[in-house]
């Protein structure tokens, strides 16, 4: 199940999710990782079986600013991220967006392929991992 947060139970839930996945696994700086971005966006929860599993985030930057996915190693080859990304995709579309970007993590690259994006320009690091920007037509 894939919801838009309207909790602060659930964005809490979120957090939790993006410190597990980026700060503990990926050593991403904590105070990287929440920003003051945090309540100009729309945040999704994921469950699985009940327990929150997935995240990501939506910015309105004129175009569809995806952030922040992350999914939990258990729930990670289940097709949680591309159910979570489909649903971002959709409200996305639904709220007139026209163009989504993100800044795919490189190793993460074909995964955003799978799901229409196309990578664009050279890598660049973020919190010390390389990444590439890609774009979608909605």
């Amino acid at each position: 199940m894939i919801t838009v947060v309207s909790s602060t139970e659930d964005r809490q839930a979120c957090y939790a999710i993006r410190t597990t996945v980026f700060v503990e696994e990926q050593k991403v700086p904590a105070e990287l990782e929440l920003d003051d971005l945090e309540d100009r966006c729309v945040h999704f929860l994921a469950r699985e079986n009940g327990v929150p599993s997935g995240t990501a985030r939506l910015l309105d930057r004129g175009y569809a600013k995806v952030q922040r996915v992350a999914v939990v190693k258990a729930a990670r080859g289940t097709g949680l991220g591309r159910r979570l990304m489909e649903a971002v995709l959709d409200h996305a579309k639904a709220a007139g967006f026209t163009e989504a970007r993100l800044s795919a993590q490189v190793s993460a690259i074909a995964f955003y392929e799978r799901l229409g994006f196309v990578a664009e320009g050279p890598e660049f690091d973020d919190a010390g991992i390389a990444h590439r920007l890609m774009t979608k037509a909605l």
